[in-house]
């Protein structure tokens, strides 16, 4: 059983910056994606095919699955925080926590509305398991933790498929789902768009993050930033700068030949009941090692350099509005790109919906500057703890 040891959980800056760092990388994708519509103008022009396969690619490789990742750590980071801070009170924060998740379900179906590819409800299914496992001592919590990341799913499945020459893959048939909805977001109407998104987004989500080793990812980091607030990493503190330049080292040691083999691996394996979960391993753990990578090269900066604390410090608002920014990339990005409103996607390839993310980057965080010289948190952080606190007769 956890007890918590009454130290104060003090405002973690770094993890304002990570969250926001996260939420940014989060925006860019899904503008290069236009917002899971995957429909582009064909480019004519060498070099802006060029530019364009550039973007892509490295997008996708900068971001792609890392800032997901990132932001699912935070999400453990503050139950946490949240937790503790009840515990030392002497509180029990469970059912406030559930009522929490559920505000969160509500929510995510709000912005499915908008975004078919929404995670909010994901988060708040998984979410509901944390007081749980939130009881558990630390060294269960980790066995928990390693044996979720080492993605099980998939290592089922390859094994399965070695030693069973008739095995077939598990179809969560995501494509069909995603076929569903393709029609309707070029539609002029957005009740229809909405409609869809509602019936299918989160059903094709659910299938896609099986098909790509999330069922088991998703709860595995919630686990890790709850750990990671147990040992207190994130604050300046005993050796933990030391800790974190051995886990970038660790890092950067694994992800370069996990990747380059994920690359390798169709020169040598043919057959798709292998070499599908092996590179889902594959590309999970180079995901994971490439996240710890950024996680801990911030950290050390932020602790070590004045300078580069000064200026990731201007991106604590972007941050501690992360909810806000989700919402607001799914409204903007939906009146942007599909038919029901200015359908850009009709005439913006990935180089130029990049540059449009940036902007709605900058735009973003010029409001949340402006909402948190007001207020104390973003507007839907402020609906959110409003409503998780409400006092019930």
């Amino acid at each position: 059983m956890y007890k918590t040891t009454n130290l104060p959980n003090t405002r973690l800056h770094i993890a304002d910056v990570l969250r926001g760092i996260a939420v940014m990388g989060i925006i860019l994708i899904h503008n290069v994606e236009h917002m899971e519509f995957y429909s582009f103008p064909e480019a004519t022009s060498p070099w802006m095919i060029f530019l364009d396969k550039m973007t892509w690619n490295g997008v996708f490789f900068a971001f792609g699955g890392k800032m997901y990742s990132i932001f699912a750590l935070m999400f453990g980071l503050s139950f946490f925080i949240q937790n503790d801070n009840q515990m030392q009170k002497g509180k029990n924060f469970t059912w406030r926590f559930e009522w929490r998740m559920m505000l969160l379900l509500v929510f995510g179906f709000i912005n499915t509305f908008f975004y078919s590819g929404d995670i909010l409800v994901s988060y708040a299914i998984f979410g509901m398991l944390m007081p749980l496992v939130g009881r558990l001592n630390t060294k269960t919590v980790a066995f928990i933790t390693i044996f979720l990341l080492i993605q099980p799913i998939e290592i089922f499945q390859l094994f399965a498929a070695l030693f069973n020459p008739d095995y077939t893959l598990i179809d969560a048939n995501s494509g069909k789902f995603f076929s569903l909805m393709y029609e309707s977001k070029g539609s002029s109407s957005l009740w229809e768009y909405g409609w869809n998104n509602l019936r299918y987004g989160q059903l094709g989500s659910f299938a896609w993050n099986f098909e790509n080793g999330r069922i088991t990812q998703i709860p595995g980091l919630f686990c890790l930033g709850m750990l990671l607030g147990r040992l207190r990493l994130f604050y300046n503190e005993k050796n933990n700068l030391r800790t974190w330049i051995g886990i970038l080292a660790v890092a950067t040691l694994v992800f370069f030949p996990v990747y380059g083999l994920l690359n390798m691996l169709p020169d040598f394996i043919s057959r798709n009941e292998v070499l599908f979960p092996l590179r889902t391993l594959l590309k999970s753990w180079s995901n994971l090692a490439q996240m710890f990578a950024y996680v801990s090269l911030l950290t050390l900066l932020f602790y070590s350099s004045k300078i580069v604390h000064t200026s990731l410090m201007k991106l604590t608002d972007f941050g501690r509005s992360s909810m806000t920014n989700y919402f607001l990339q799914s409204i903007l990005g939906s009146i942007l790109y599909h038919g029901w409103a200015f359908g850009l996607y009709r005439y913006c390839g990935p180089t130029v919906s990049f540059l449009i993310g940036i902007c709605m980057i900058i735009v973003q965080f010029y409001f949340c500057h402006w909402w948190l010289k007001k207020y104390t948190h973003g507007p839907m952080e402020g609906l959110w703890k409003k409503l998780t606190w409400i006092k019930i007769k």
